[in-house]
């Protein structure tokens, strides 16, 4: 009987033991708000931000919203990439807190959550605002780890400014901070097969200049090639067009504040493509980089003339047969050519983008553009010889 008494008492024990355990987990949610958003209102705020100040040791980078665009404010106001921008704001809105840290300054070193200006600090500090001054999110972001149980997300430890509590949260933020990665860093994006010739200007009067006459002739053609003269690699004459292909600057001034416009080029430029776009690229010598400011045109007559070439090349290539010798390797092209209205629009875009801006590219592009043609040539000593003594 005493047996079956300490029985039931040793159970009733360990059922409140096993209540009092939930309710103090369930209290300790509530208080704590362990899975809930750490800014809570943002999320439908988003449309309202203004300013983004985002600080990591001297590094500070200022995304400031004019006219519902995007600018870098440390790089003249230059517009920034609108998808990193709202990459940054959606994860900084969807951050869930996962549970309480220290909140003892002698231990935020051990979490990266010290002051950004302190002494071997980490940390990077982000500050939303709405308005002029409404602070929508204002925290110091420490150490970060792969999320449990989630391998698309990360931990992160975040102090937010002012409160002493840090906390381990859960999401998704950007990985690089740097300034120069907050830039639309596009020039220009052409199709290879768009291009049909490039001219360059150097400022002692040399022309290089190369082309081609059919979209789907893979090398470009040196203008003006004598009898002992002869292409070093056709890669090395084909680069001077492919580099415009895909350009992506490193960085940007403002004309206003350079007077480099005012000097001549070191060299200039000059894209046509097969529809008539037009882009001038002139570049200026500025210690041992290049700045080169861009504009384009619609050339009309260009258009007009390739447009008639490459109808008449499609009509010969339908009505060509298998046994056709005189049209057996004529190559066939696909390229569609865009119309007058489409290339004007490009065009309009374009100059929208360069006006006022000069870019610096990697070195490597610059050179690859600014070949001479003595750089590109493989010359046949002998019959230079022979050429001479006549």
């Amino acid at each position: 009987m005493r047996n079956s008494k300490n029985i039931i008492i040793l159970a009733v024990v360990t059922i409140l033991f096993i209540l009092a355990a939930l309710f103090n987990r369930q209290s300790s949610h509530e208080i704590t708000g362990s899975g809930n958003k750490v800014f809570p209102e943002l999320f439908s705020r988003i449309n309202d931000v203004s300013h983004i100040n985002l600080q990591q040791k001297e590094d500070t980078t200022t995304l400031i919203k004019e006219n519902e665009v995007w600018l870098v404010k440390q790089s003249d106001n230059y517009p920034a990439a609108v998808n990193k921008v709202r990459e940054l704001l959606m994860g900084v809105a969807h951050l869930v807190r996962v549970e309480p840290k220290t909140q003892k300054p002698e231990n935020y070193a051990k979490l990266g959550v010290q002051d950004v200006n302190a002494d071997d600090s980490t940390s990077k500090q982000i500050t939303i605002i709405a308005g002029k001054d409404e602070y929508l999110a204002d925290m110091i972001i420490g150490n970060e780890k792969p999320a449990r149980g989630d391998t698309t997300k990360l931990e992160y430890y975040i102090r937010e400014t002012n409160t002493p509590l840090t906390w381990l949260v859960e999401g998704t933020l950007p990985k690089q901070w740097e300034p120069k990665i907050w830039l639309d860093t596009d020039i220009i994006s052409i199709e290879r097969d768009r291009i049909q010739q490039v001219r360059v200007t150097h400022s002692d009067g040399e022309v290089t200049y190369i082309h081609r006459d059919n979209p789907e002739t893979r090398d470009f053609t040196l203008d003006s090639l004598l009898e002992n003269e002869k292409i070093l690699a056709p890669y090395e004459v084909n680069n001077i067009a492919t580099t415009f292909t895909t350009m992506r600057f490193e960085s940007v001034v403002s004309e206003a504040n350079t007077t480099l416009s005012s000097q001549q080029p070191a060299f200039t430029a000059v894209l046509t493509s097969f529809d008539g776009l037009e882009i001038t690229m002139q570049s200026y010598k500025e210690g041992d980089n290049y700045l080169s400011r861009y504009s384009a045109r619609y050339n009309e007559p260009h258009a007009k003339r390739y447009k008639e070439a490459l109808d008449t090349l499609a009509t010969e290539n339908e009505s060509a047969t298998p046994t056709d010798d005189a049209h057996q390797n004529m190559p066939k092209t696909n390229l569609q050519l865009k119309d007058a209205l489409a290339v004007n629009a490009e065009v309009e875009n374009y100059n929208k983008r360069w006006k006022g801006w000069l870019y610096q590219l990697p070195n490597f592009r610059n050179v690859n553009i600014s070949k001479r043609k003595v750089d590109l040539l493989n010359r046949n000593k002998e019959k230079e010889e022979i050429l001479r003594s006549h």
